[in-house]
């Protein structure tokens, strides 16, 4: 029999696979096993928020609200600054801007520092309208929210030594649609759906540090690339999000594949083998290097024949012994099946 621990680590395991709502359905035995847990509810809104099921989530950032603030607990009041997050952002969503307004507020003053709450209190103070204030839903109602489905998107990532590449799988994604912030430890995403809604994505903390200013994005035909730049070259990023307790180097050990869908392609290794690829010489520039090296790595007499023997030959013949070319006019060859014209000006 299945206990709520082994629940718990496979709803975690879905949820880190984007099968979001396997996850909350996976978090709701734990739930029933337990319903006084914060964390676990916040985990389910969560599961609910990337489903598009904002009711639901919001319903759950409520209930985890209203535990936390009548506990005494340490590690239940740690979580206060999150659950007015995700209260927030349900609202947010639901068009309730302005009471969602007020849970990030709360949520700053919990951690003020926290880029992804500063983040969402700026996106959200311009969205308040000017006029009569809609009512939130509370809990116990029956409405339910449709999201468009292109909301819906999945995301995958894989890492080199040097980067980490995040690629969001979505169609058509116009340029000028996509707002992207980089932290230390964060990133913050957001694009403008042509049905005007939002699509979000927040990673924060991420599991290693990033430089910000040397992390970029590319939107192309059927995704947006981010490439985020390791702080530390070399550290094997275990997960993409949260802290990892134990650092391990990707020369240590043999790195497991980090791709979110269940594949057994080895993308940490693919990432390497492209970079070492792109800079490679092709073709003309391959040969042009394969001479460059022997050149250098040549006798005085070698590269002297070297020099005479293409220069005499019109480029179709290639000496490094002198003994040979030194003492008589190297004649052109052509390739067979061709014929050596003299150029006429």
């Amino acid at each position: 029999m299945t206990n709520a621990t082994e629940w718990h680590t496979k709803a975690c395991e879905a949820y880190f696979n984007n099968e979001f709502e396997e996850s909350a359905i996976l978090f709701s035995k734990v739930i029933e096993e337990d319903p006084s847990k914060p964390d676990v509810l916040l985990k389910r809104c969560a599961a609910y928020q990337n489903s598009n099921d904002y009711a639901k989530a919001l319903g759950d950032a409520e209930r985890a609200l209203a535990i936390i603030e009548k506990s005494t607990s340490e590690e239940h009041r740690s979580l206060l600054a999150k659950a007015h997050l995700n209260t927030g952002v349900c609202l947010h969503h639901l068009g309730h801007y302005t009471q969602a307004q007020e849970h990030f507020e709360q949520s700053r003053k919990e951690e003020p520092e926290n880029n992804t709450i500063l983040n969402w209190f700026k996106r959200n103070s311009n969205k308040i309208p000017i006029g009569p204030v809609p009512i939130a839903p509370t809990t116990t109602t029956t409405t339910t929210t449709t999201t468009p489905k292109e909301v819906r998107a999945r995301h995958e990532w894989f890492q080199s030594e040097q980067w980490v590449t995040l690629q969001v799988l979505m169609k058509n994604i116009q340029p000028g649609t996509v707002q992207l912030e980089f932290y230390p430890r964060a990133l913050s995403l957001c694009i403008k759906m042509s049905s005007g809604s939002d699509y979000n994505l927040e990673l924060d903390p991420l599991s290693y540090a990033i430089d910000p200013s040397q992390s970029t994005y590319k939107v192309l035909s059927t995704k947006l690339e981010i490439r985020l730049k390791k702080q530390e070259q070399g550290i094997l990023w275990k997960h993409l999000e949260g802290e990892d307790t134990l650092t391990t180097s990707m020369t240590q050990a043999a790195p497991p594949p980090t791709a979110t869908h269940k594949t057994a392609k080895d993308w940490n290794k693919l990432a390497k083998t492209i970079e070492e690829e792109q800079e490679k010489p092709e073709g003309e520039k391959a040969l042009n290097a394969m001479f460059q090296q022997i050149y250098s790595n040549a006798t005085d007499d070698a590269k002297r024949a070297m020099m005479k023997s293409f220069v005499e030959s019109n480029g179709t013949c290639l000496s490094t012994n002198w003994s040979e070319v030194g003492s008589q006019v190297v004649e052109t060859k052509p390739p067979e099946g061709m014929i050596a014209k003299k150029y006429e000006g």
